[in-house]
């Protein structure tokens, strides 16, 4: 087991090599084919692809969990203490800009380091009353969120390391919800303008079981923009987010670019080299059409 733990280490040491490269802006190979085989290639990719980004939205890999809506973030893994916001000005102007070094212990069998960047702020609409010298803040409007940052743990079946990189604005549409110290009422937002690196490397302590990668980029447009209702849990009613991914799974190497769909009650499609993968956003399951 030592030996075996010894190897997967030196292997993933690699990978944190290769995303450092990767984050020297060098791209994706377009040129990458996937290779010939009976296997639907792209259902497994879309599978990959999905659990990703949602994944990644979810604040699974470190970040903003965009399924609590307009709400400041929990940092208590970050400072160890969540800053003391006093009156709707401080909540509106806060603006915390951190160096993350943070350990997480589950139990006694998963254990991860994760370091970076964490950038966040709140927007907020305000108002001038006649004669008032100041105006007043009188509900929040969404925020922007910045993050970077690289996740390195162990399970008892392997190792793993997460490097994300996330900036994107969030915006309210519902804009007669009230706003809150800890956030707002706020139950149907947009997510928009932005981009995503999230890179997810696996490796096993068994031999009979292959590790998996997948490094994908996504684009969030001002066009289709993603829609969250947190009536219903959280479900992606609305937009689109475009990727280019490159990725292995049960050995299979694959790289495609393509869009993710979002089409409400927890359910997607994948567009790749016009096809289409319907997709269950909750179970996982990948059906072609």
């Amino acid at each position: 087991m030592k030996l075996n733990l010894k190897i997967l280490l030196v292997a993933l040491a690699g990978t944190a090599l290769f995303y450092t490269a990767c984050r020297k802006e060098v791209k994706l190979n377009p040129n990458s084919k996937p290779p010939a085989s009976k296997i639907d290639t792209a259902s497994l990719a879309t599978g990959q692809i999905i659990r990703n980004i949602t994944q990644t939205l979810s604040g699974a890999y470190g970040g903003v969990n965009i399924s609590k809506g307009l709400i400041l973030p929990d940092l208590t893994t970050i400072r160890q203490s969540k800053p003391l916001i006093i009156g709707l000005v401080n909540l509106c102007s806060f603006f915390p800009d951190t160096v993350v070094n943070y350990r997480t212990v589950i139990g006694d069998t998963i254990k991860s380091e994760t370091t970076g960047l964490f950038k966040f702020y709140f927007s907020c609409d305000t108002v001038r009353a006649p004669g008032a010298k100041y105006p007043d803040f009188t509900g929040l409007n969404g925020y922007v969120a910045y993050d970077s940052l690289a996740t390195t743990g162990q399970t008892p079946s392997g190792l793993f390391v997460h490097n994300v990189k996330a900036f994107y604005e969030a915006k309210a549409l519902d804009k007669d919800a009230p706003l809150a110290i800890n956030g707002s009422a706020n139950k149907l937002i947009s997510f928009n303008n932005g981009s995503i690196k999230s890179f997810v490397d696996t490796a096993s302590t068994k031999k009979t079981q292959i590790p998996s990668s997948i490094h994908a980029y996504y684009t969030l447009n001002n066009v289709n923009k993603v829609t969250v209702d947190l009536t219903k849990n959280g479900d992606i009613t609305a937009g689109a987010i475009a990727f280019a991914a490159i990725g292995e799974v049960n050995g299979i190497k694959w790289y495609y670019e393509g869009v993710i769909n979002f089409l409400g009650n927890h359910k997607a499609s994948v567009v790749i080299k016009n096809k289409t993968y319907n997709v269950d956003l909750l179970t996982g399951k990948v059906t072609a059409t």
